[in-house]
């Protein structure tokens, strides 16, 4: 990945830390059922989106194998980190449904960057080369 790629990975991987710090998180407010695993679904599909993202506009291309496995893999192991870390703030849980909910986000954006790579592949390219 570019280095930009990562740096966006991190910074939101920053985010998601310091929004997950929160005994009360912004956004709380908006409570309806299951509104939670929507948010988290959410969250970690962008993550999943952003390195897929940096994945397919490296330089040197990757095998198919790893464009598929990483992003959604990566994403379940921060989720996974991030329910540890809810252990340790006050009025935050564990929870393994949200766990799911962050694989699931990470799996369903993982497959929709690779149908519209699949699709549109000149798409994300020529983007690419008319910003470098």
């Amino acid at each position: 990945m570019k280095p930009r790629y990562y740096l966006a990975t991190a910074l939101y991987c920053a985010f998601i830390f310091w929004m997950s710090n929160q005994s009360h998180p912004p956004g709380a407010e908006i409570d309806f059922e299951g509104s939670d695993k929507v948010a988290h679904f959410l969250v970690y599909g962008v993550l999943a989106g952003i390195i897929s993202i940096g994945m397919h506009r490296a330089p040197q291309m990757h095998p198919f194998w790893l464009r598929l496995v990483v992003p959604p893999t990566f994403a379940l192991i921060f989720g996974v980190s991030d329910e540890i870390h809810q252990l340790f703030t006050p009025n935050r849980t564990f929870s393994a449904m949200d766990m799911l909910a962050d694989g699931l986000g990470a799996v369903v954006a993982q497959g929709l960057c690779l149908y519209i790579f699949r699709i549109r592949p000149n798409l994300m390219l020529q983007e690419e080369q008319g910003t470098s």
